[in-house]
């Protein structure tokens, strides 16, 4: 019975420091954002503001799964452009005391509509985004200083090779 009782209090005493969190189990991005497109040539590059979204849910200190959402809204000679991306994949943070440099490899789609002078057209596609950024968390929100992705569509049977710069806030759970 005293072995039993031993084996449970090492068991107990050893497991203690895995229960004590120090990263957020889930993490809500929202933001600006700007869009560099790339027109393949029919107007050179072209800047699109918006918005972006992001949902990461951390499996442990390291690795983590993100959702990420954009639209972005501008003029494109002289067609007015919707461009919208829904990306899905890993996230590695390194979760310092003051700092969180992350990278992720995000996979998904992205649309674009363009309508002008009586003309409206659209077209989904596959996209990809490879980036990272820093963000400056505090207890149970923190501040993205930036985050940088290299996004590749290809409409219309063209390739596009995009830059995606994102700022803004974010909340902490389960920290």
């Amino acid at each position: 019975m005293k072995t039993r009782l031993l084996v449970i209090a090492v068991l107990i005493l050893t497991a203690a420091p895995l229960l004590a969190q120090d990263f957020p189990r889930a993490q809500v991005f929202g933001g600006y954002s700007y869009l560099n497109v790339d027109t393949s040539g029919l107007a050179g590059r072209k800047g699109l503001n918006g918005w972006n979204g992001q949902a990461t849910v951390n499996f442990n200190r390291w690795l983590g799964v993100t959702a990420d959402f954009g639209g972005y809204y501008g003029n494109i000679a002289g067609a007015t452009v919707h461009d919208y991306s829904y990306l899905f994949g890993p996230t590695l943070t390194y979760h310092a005391e003051h700092v969180a440099p992350f990278f992720h490899a995000l996979f998904g789609g992205n649309h674009i509509n363009a309508s002008g002078g009586g003309v409206s057209t659209g077209d989904s596609a596959f996209a990809y985004g490879i980036g990272g950024g820093l963000d400056i968390p505090f207890k149970s929100f923190g501040f993205r200083l930036a985050q940088v992705d290299w996004l590749r569509t290809n409409h219309f049977n063209t390739d596009q090779n995009n830059v995606r710069i994102s700022t803004g806030i974010f909340f902490q759970f389960g920290k």
